[in-house]
């Protein structure tokens, strides 16, 4: 698919202003669910890494498996759905290790955490992205520990009500 038929499509890649900058990708996701509503539409392999890119018009798709390049424009439009779910956390540090301290004087867990010394100490599973079209669903994994940044870049989206997130129940 070539720039020029993107472009069409969903429009030109999103503008970064200087004075407040917001991601305009994503970080890798694995592919493991796609489902093609319609007979006649792309299909893409499964364990693909794939990105996403904001455009003006929607997102863009961007899946590598054996540097075998796609792109899938998805307009605004056709996105009914997109759910983001947070692994579970465990946090367990032992007493009077850096992050225990860390975690009594009230920092936030997500710096605390790469304080920890053993890896019991602290672990979260991986997150779950599903997105559904008009024309697809597909369902992602990634690293748990980038779930804040994928939050914050998918409400960049102003998808409202359409984006939904979940975040499983910390031990």
């Amino acid at each position: 698919m070539t720039e020029q038929s993107i472009i069409k499509q969903i429009g030109k890649l999103a503008e970064i202003d200087l004075r407040k900058p917001k991601a305009i990708g994503s970080t890798g996701f694995y592919l493991k669910s796609f489902k093609a509503k319609n007979t006649g539409t792309e299909s893409l392999k499964l364990e693909s890494k794939c990105n996403f890119e904001k455009r003006t018009g929607g997102i863009l798709l961007r899946a590598n498996y054996s540097n075998k390049l796609m792109a899938i424009p998805i307009p605004n439009k056709k996105i009914i759905g997109i759910t983001l779910k947070r692994g579970k956390e465990n946090i367990d540090p032992f007493f009077l290790s850096p992050m225990w301290i860390l975690l009594k004087l009230g920092v936030s867990k997500l710096y605390a955490r790469y304080f920890r010394f053993r890896l019991h100490e602290y672990s979260i599973d991986q997150m779950e992205l599903n997105i559904e079209t008009t024309d697809y669903e597909m369902e992602f994994i990634a690293n748990g520990y980038l779930f804040e940044r994928q939050l914050s870049f998918f409400e960049n989206l102003n998808y409202g009500n359409k984006l939904i997130t979940e975040i499983k129940a910390s031990t």
